[in-house]
C-alpha cells in the first residue's frame, strides 16, 4: 500500500464521521456544535431525556435526526455493499441492484399499499414482500433456464423489472383517487425521513447489519468469482451455487433499505466505482470502504435534501442528479481499464 492509498482510505474513514456531526447540526433549526455535543453526551451517558423533556436540542436531535442520520448510514451501506458485491460477482462495474428486480418489486408493492389498502396498513411491509417475491422471479428465470450463469441472471432481472414496472404504472392508473397517486409519486422519488424512526431503525438494522457482515466475512470468494468461472472453481468456489446466495443476501438488504426509504438511485451503482479508483480493485478492500463511503454519500445527500430549500427535496432527485454526471467522469477515466 503506498502512502496515496494510506491517505485516500484515511479520508474516508474520517469523512463518515465528519458528515454525522455535520448532519446533527445542519436542518432548518440550526444547532451549534456545543450544544450537539452536549446532547449526545447526555442521551450517551444518562439514556434518558433531562427534567424538561421537551427541551428543543433533545427533540431535534435524539428524536429527529438522530435516527434520521443512522437510517441514511444503513441504507448508504446497504445499498453500496450491494452494489458492489454484484458488480464483483457479475464482473462489470456497470450494474446495482436494480439488476436484481428488488427496486421494482418494492415500488410496484407501496404503490398497490397505498393506492388500495387501508391506511392502517403500513406500506414497508407489503413493499419487502413484493420486492422478495420480484427477486424469486428473477432468480427462477436464472436457474431454471440459465442455470445460473452471469447473462441469465442479468437478463432474467431486465425482464422482471419491465414486467414490475408495467405493474406499478398499471396500479398507478387504476389509483382510485388523486391525492393516493400523489403519495405514490413521492414514494417512488425516495425520502429517508420516512425511515427516520428508532423502530424503524431497528428493524432495518436487524437486517442489513448480519447481510453486511456476511459479505465482508466472503470478500475473498467475491474475488475468485470476479475471476470467471474457470478460475473460481480451481479455488474451490462453486460459482452458480455461490452467486446464487450472494444474490439472495444482496437482494434481502436492499429490498429492507428500499421497502423504509423508496427508490434512491445510482447509490449502489457509484459508490464502488469511486472506491475501486482510490483503493483499488481487491474486494477484500473495496467492499469496506464501499460500506464506508456509502454512508456518507447517502448522509451528504441527505443534508442537502433537507438544507438546501426551505421545502425538503426528495433524496432520489438529489442522488441523481449528483451521481449522474460524476458517472460520465468515471466512464471517460476508466474506459480503458472496462474495455
Amino acid at each position: 500500500m503506498t502512502a496515496g492509498d494510506g491517505v485516500r482510505k484515511a479520508l474516508i474513514v474520517l469523512s463518515l464521521p465528519a458528515a454525522a456531526l455535520t448532519s446533527l447540526m445542519l436542518g432548518r433549526y440550526y444547532l451549534p456544535p456545543q450544544v450537539v455535543f452536549s446532547t449526545v453526551a447526555q442521551a450517551i451517558l444518562t439514556h434518558h431525556a433531562p427534567a424538561n423533556s421537551f427541551s428543543v436540542p433533545w427533540v431535534i436531535v435524539v428524536l429527529y435526526r438522530a435516527p434520521r442520520i443512522v437510517a441514511a448510514l444503513l441504507i448508504g451501506i446497504a445499498l453500496s455493499v450491494s452494489g458492489a458485491s454484484l458488480q464483483s460477482m457479475l464482473r462489470t462495474p456497470l450494474v446495482d441492484t436494480y439488476i436484481l428486480g428488488v427496486t421494482s418489486g418494492a415500488a410496484f408493492g407501496a404503490a398497490l399499499a397505498i393506492a388500495f389498502l387501508p391506511p392502517s396498513i403500513p406500506v414497508e411491509p407489503v413493499a419487502m414482500v413484493t420486492a422478495i417475491l420480484a427477486f424469486i422471479a428473477v432468480l427462477t428465470i436464472a436457474w431454471g433456464w440459465g442455470r445460473g450463469s452471469v447473462i441469465a441472471l442479468i437478463l432474467s432481472g431486465i425482464i422482471i423489472n419491465a414486467i414490475f414496472s408495467a405493474l406499478l404504472s398499471l396500479a398507478q392508473f387504476l389509483t382510485p383517487n388523486i391525492h393516493r397517486l400523489a403519495a405514490i409519486t413521492f414514494w417512488l422519488m425516495g425520502d429517508v425521513g420516512r425511515a427516520a424512526d428508532w423502530w424503524k431503525v431497528v428493524r432495518m438494522l436487524a437486517v442489513i447489519a448480519p447481510c453486511t457482515a456476511f459479505l465482508l466475512a466472503s470478500r475473498w470468494r467475491l474475488n475468485a468469482l470476479s475471476l470467471g468461472d474457470d478460475e473460481a472453481k480451481a479455488l474451490g468456489v462453486r460459482p452458480s451455487l455461490e452467486r446464487g446466495l450472494y444474490s439472495v443476501v444482496c437482494a434481502v438488504m436492499t429490498a429492507s433499505a428500499v421497502a423504509y426509504a423508496g427508490i434512491i438511485g445510482w447509490v449502489g451503482l457509484l459508490v464502488p466505482n469511486i472506491v475501486r479508483l482510490l483503493v483499488g480493485s481487491d474486494n477484500r478492500v473495496v467492499i469496506t470502504y464501499s460500506a464506508l463511503l456509502g454512508g456518507t454519500y447517502l448522509l451528504i445527500a441527505d443534508d442537502l435534501s433537507r438544507a438546501l430549500t426551505s421545502q425538503e427535496i426528495p433524496i432520489g432527485i438529489l442522488t441523481t442528479i449528483m451521481g449522474a454526471p460524476f458517472f460520465i467522469y468515471l466512464l471517460r477515466r476508466a474506459g480503458r481499464v472496462w474495455r
